[in-house]
């Protein structure tokens, strides 16, 4: 999910400073935007440029309102704009290690601190909720807790040498809900940082993540176990990486960690699963059976180290084993109760195509509808689309077709992706029915491939023409 990154990597040392509010929640007067739109909870919906591209499958003819070049942090009722002095939108771009997810992790950046107005939009009509006004050099996507969508602040200041001390900087996190309330604020002097489900994160030592609640209250360690354990935290998929484990690092009330966190032990890796406040063990793939199609030695242990978890809801857990010690490219996904320990349904065993990219988290795992009733596999063959809740396949490319390499997922199935004719031809993007296979369109621009708000299913995409949101329909 998404799946949003707030990593702070250095350059955030020089954030600016928060300045304060402009309208309030009470607030019911409307104004209007240097576009012209309407910027008001009283407005209408805004006027902005008509969309003139493709039809794009899974979304309605015509767009229920635009804006013009922008991007925008999707906070699920809501989105948020970032507004410069002059009044023009930001484009979230010229910043690092965003999500995989082709989302918006970080809107606004500078080099220097600079007034910005931060404006909450509505997402089914378009109309200004709520604004902000800060002086900030950064403005990025996270979440609160149980991973509500949010947007963080920072701010940083910095403490001159008296001749005698070091120069010291420390760093404000603010993060707001998608109303626009301030949910909590903390502060950090680490050099590198990330915000997630409410917490800064920050590597403590090669082996520890410390995570520090943004609104209050003791900080608490993540260690993962093992010779020579190192654990690492990627926000770019926001996963803890303990050598070939992976998983979230938060999700929910739950924190993940490594034991046997190294590639230099005898014993696999294990994906441990424990309460976020207490640290208490709920659920661990030490404690279960692997599924069938997982090659286990004479002594019953995996002879592939590797293992991921996938998602965790519903009283429930999707894992990814690897499938033996010589089929470092095939795994097999299989879920399972986190109260029982039992496997729910069967499992599915797919190769995928070896790729350096892995470390986005494209090996081993799939896209998923966002009822996640559906998965898309990048396998070696292209797409196979499958049902995580048994492990049923739905449909598979084969030899001789197109290999499509999945993308996401509409609310309501459509699938897009992206095929080559060979490593120097230039990628066509296209839509599928993703439980038919039906090719609903073959050659749709990059910037025409919409992303998806929860929990209005509205779909979303910014061109150099504007910013446009539609309705969803099949």
């Amino acid at each position: 999910m998404n799946k949003y990154t707030v990593m702070a990597v250095g350059l955030v040392l020089s954030l600016g400073l928060v300045a304060g509010c402009g309208s309030s929640d009470g607030g019911g007067s409307t104004t209007k935007g240097e576009d012209g739109s309407s910027a008001g909870p009283d407005g209408a919906a805004p006027k902005g440029p008509s969309y003139g591209g493709p039809a794009i499958p899974g979304l309605a003819a015509k767009a229920a309102w635009s804006l013009p070049p922008a991007h925008a942090i999707d906070l699920g009722d809501t989105f948020l704009f970032v507004k410069d002095a002059q009044g023009a939108y930001a484009l979230g771009e010229g910043y690092a290690s965003e999500p995989a997810d082709g989302s918006v992790g970080t809107l606004h950046f500078t080099d220097d601190p600079e007034p910005v107005t931060l404006e909450f939009r509505d997402v089914k009509t378009g109309e200004v909720r709520k604004t902000l006004k800060v002086t900030t050099e950064r403005v990025a996507a996270t979440t609160w807790h149980d991973g509500v969508p949010a947007v963080a602040v920072f701010a940083s200041a910095t403490t001159e040498s008296d001749g005698l001390s070091e120069e010291k900087t420390t760093t404000k996190v603010t993060v707001y809900g998608s109303d626009g309330a301030r949910l909590g604020e903390a502060t950090s002097g680490a050099e590198e940082f990330d915000v997630r489900e409410g917490h800064i994160i920050e590597q403590d030592g090669d082996e520890s993540l410390k995570l520090t609640p943004v609104d209050g209250g003791a900080a608490r360690k993540v260690t993962c176990t093992g010779q020579l354990a190192r654990c690492s935290y990627d926000s770019r998929n926001h996963q803890i990486d303990g050598g070939q484990a992976h998983a979230p690092l938060i999700t929910g009330t739950y924190a993940f960690h490594v034991e046997n966190a190294s590639n230099y032990e005898d014993e696999p890796e294990q994906l441990v699963m424990t309460d976020l406040a207490t640290g208490k063990k709920i659920w661990s793939t030490g404690d279960v059976t692997p599924p069938a199609d997982v090659e286990l030695d004479d002594d019953g242990q995996r002879t592939s180290g590797a293992l991921r978890v996938l998602d965790v809801r519903d009283g429930r857990v999707l894992t990814a084993w690897g499938a033996g010690a010589l089929s470092p490219d095939t795994w097999v996904t299989a879920t399972y109760d986190i109260a029982s320990g039992k496997q729910v349904g069967g499992s599915s065993t797919y190769s995928y195509e070896d790729s350096p990219a892995d470390t986005l988290d494209t090996e081993g795992t799939s896209v998923f509808t966002p009822d996640r009733t559906l998965a898309a596999a990048h396998t070696e063959l292209g797409t196979a689309v499958w049902q995580p809740a048994d492990g049923r396949e739905i449909w598979a490319q084969k030899e001789g077709e197109k290999a499509m390499t999945p993308l996401r997922f509409s609310p309501n199935g459509v699938l897009y992706g992206s095929t080559k004719e060979d490593g120097f031809s230039e990628t066509v993007f296209l839509a599928v029915d993703g439980r038919t296979k039906k090719v609903l369109a073959k050659s749709l621009p990059e910037r025409n491939l919409p992303l998806f708000s929860q929990p209005s299913g509205y779909g979303y995409i910014s061109t150099d023409a504007g910013f446009f949101v539609f309705p969803s329909q099949r």
